[in-house]
């Protein structure tokens, strides 16, 4: 009698997980299908949440399975126990991922669950919940009668893009450090860099960096962002960042991932020459080399008429400013980082500023 692989079924969902979290992913399921897993993934109650990414779970690490049983029969190679598997890998992986489908140690305790096979009617359940029986019903029949290994991946990796989609409508408890050294600083901000879309990350950090050292320091007293998509001719913004003290523009910022172009200096001076600022800053990692000589030509005009564009990479900024940040500073930008992630970056970075200060919460580095 077939009993699921546990660490085989760990490594699928880690796998497939990563997939969905990372963007890659296909779909061969119709869209009723696809409708009806968003529906039970998004209910309130753990019997649904839970049992439908665990039934597709042990059918799809062991084909033999029936992925509508839900009690371990005598003679079949088909019937198993979804209750200790659900219990043993499901639940702790919920756990690990901010409960995103509810918090339960035992899912299955429900009576409508305690049965031979899922049911599209199980008795004594409630009139409204029986839509959301008949949509379980139909996803796993579907997959236990067709038996395809490939199409059985599909429906799951489905399900957990609806369980991605459902993380990133819920707010996320951070670990805190309780200490933060510079080093530790520099390592998470050069990590975070490194999963940045569309200028999310270097738009957060930076941002965080000028909300910190505004108030160290008392420079300005409010920042505001673009965001990382919007033009900022469109905002009517001079820089990705502003920075202003009484309401006075005194500091803008503009924010690359990439190296800098002649264009993106004079498209920054175009827009910096009405405000009247004579600071600015390119926060970048370097000039594009068949520019350097321009650049600093524009440079040294600008000079001369005197606005100052500076330029430094957001390593550099963050490596030398946080020497003189404090420890209070220092865990102040990492904590104001995740305020910025959670308000304008995409799920998967925030998954990524999770784990970041998960490992360093553990010592490493």
């Amino acid at each position: 009698m077939p009993t699921p692989d546990r660490e085989l079924a760990r490594e699928l969902l880690e796998r497939h997980w990563s997939d969905v979290v990372q963007g890659r992913t296909t779909c061969g399921i119709d869209e009723s299908t696809v409708e009806r897993i968003n529906v039970l993934i998004g209910s309130e109650t753990v019997t649904f949440t839970y049992s439908l990414p665990t039934q597709l779970l042990g059918k799809l690490t062991d084909h033999r399975l029936d992925a509508l049983c839900l009690q371990r029969g005598d003679n079949s190679e088909s019937q198993w126990d979804p209750r200790s598997f659900a219990a043993g890998v499901v639940v702790p992986w919920v756990r690990d991922t901010e409960n995103v489908l509810g918090n339960s140690a035992d899912p299955y305790v429900s009576n409508p669950l305690r049965q031979p096979r899922i049911r599209p009617d199980p008795p004594n359940v409630k009139p409204t919940t029986l839509p959301l029986w008949a949509s379980l019903h139909d996803v796993l029949s579907e997959v236990q009668t067709r038996n395809d290994p490939a199409y059985t991946e599909d429906v799951f990796r489905s399900v957990l893009r609806a369980i991605f989609e459902r993380l990133g409508n819920q707010q996320f408890d951070y670990p805190t450090l309780p200490r933060v050294s510079r080093e530790q600083a520099l390592y998470l901000v050069q990590e975070i860099l490194k999963s940045s879309q569309a200028g999310e990350h270097g738009m957060s950090v930076a941002t965080a960096l000028f909300i910190v050292v505004g108030r160290l320091f008392a420079l300005w007293d409010s920042v505001h962002r673009e965001e990382s998509t919007t033009a900022d001719h469109a905002s009517g913004m001079v820089a990705d960042i502003e920075c202003r003290r009484g309401g006075v523009l005194v500091y803008a910022a503009e924010v690359k991932e990439r190296k800098i172009t002649v264009a993106d200096v004079r498209s920054f001076e175009d827009k910096l020459n009405p405000s009247g600022l004579t600071e600015a800053l390119f926060i970048a990692p370097e000039y594009k080399p068949q520019d350097i000589s321009e650049i600093s030509h524009r440079l040294r005009l600008m000079w001369s008429r005197g606005v100052n564009l500076h330029h430094h990479p957001i390593e550099d900024l963050v490596n030398t400013l946080m020497s003189f940040a404090g420890e209070d500073g220092r865990r102040d930008f990492i904590v104001e980082i995740g305020y910025q992630l959670d308000e304008y970056a995409r799920l998967s970075g925030r998954l990524a500023w999770r784990d970041l200060l998960a490992e360093v919460l553990n010592g490493n580095p």
